[in-house]
């Protein structure tokens, strides 16, 4: 279930044509394109990695996000380069800013892709299962990177998980459980919720 409330959340589902869904300011299906509404949502699911085999570094990873590309396809502004940097420094790798992508651990190709996703400050960032497969190390890297961005920016987050991740702070949890009609939720942390809606 989760990956279809995924692709409801972010209008990539076949079931959100004809509906009325609103995503950012705009209803589905009224003329907005794929850009209008990517440009608004940060985006990491682990099934990504596959795609990012490239020989790029780690600054040009980043800077990729800007305009969400495998790659880089020209040459970026000084001033995207310069957010490339400032989240190299928000990892601690400002020293490694011309090593391949590739060339990192598979936590830190991680934490790089999220960076990525946060490089045009979204207002949402969707994270599918980042810390699944990782040992505990590199998931408590990513865990900490999260709970940053979550202190330190205003970008909402949905962290999307099969287990409770130690050290994560999040301010409600929604559990999908499956039932006789497919899957209910519960939520923990309703207060804040409320407070978030």
């Amino acid at each position: 279930g989760k990956t279809t409330l995924l692709s409801m959340i972010n209008g990539d589902n076949a079931k959100a044509y004809g509906q009325h869904i609103y995503l950012f300011g705009y209803k589905k299906g009224t003329g907005e394109t794929v850009w209008d509404i990517k440009k608004h949502i940060g985006y990491f699911s682990q099934a990504m990695m596959r795609f990012f085999e490239r020989y790029d570094t780690a600054e040009n990873m980043i800077a990729g996000g800007m305009a969400d590309t495998i790659g880089l396809y020209q040459q970026p502004a000084e001033s995207i380069m310069q957010l490339a940097k400032e989240w190299l420094l928000v990892l601690g790798l400002q020293d490694q800013h011309k090593k391949l992508f590739v060339r990192f651990s598979a936590g830190y190709q991680r934490m790089i892709l999220i960076a990525r996703a946060m490089i045009k400050h979204p207002p949402l960032l969707i994270l599918d299962e980042p810390t699944a497969g990782l040992n505990d190390a590199d998931a408590a890297l990513i865990v900490s990177l999260i709970n940053k961005i979550a202190d330190e920016t205003n970008t909402a987050i949905i962290f999307v998980s099969h287990r409770n991740e130690p050290g994560l702070q999040p301010a409600f949890v929604l559990e999908l459980l499956p039932d006789a009609n497919g899957s209910a939720a519960r939520i923990t942390g309703e207060r804040k919720l409320q407070q978030l809606c």
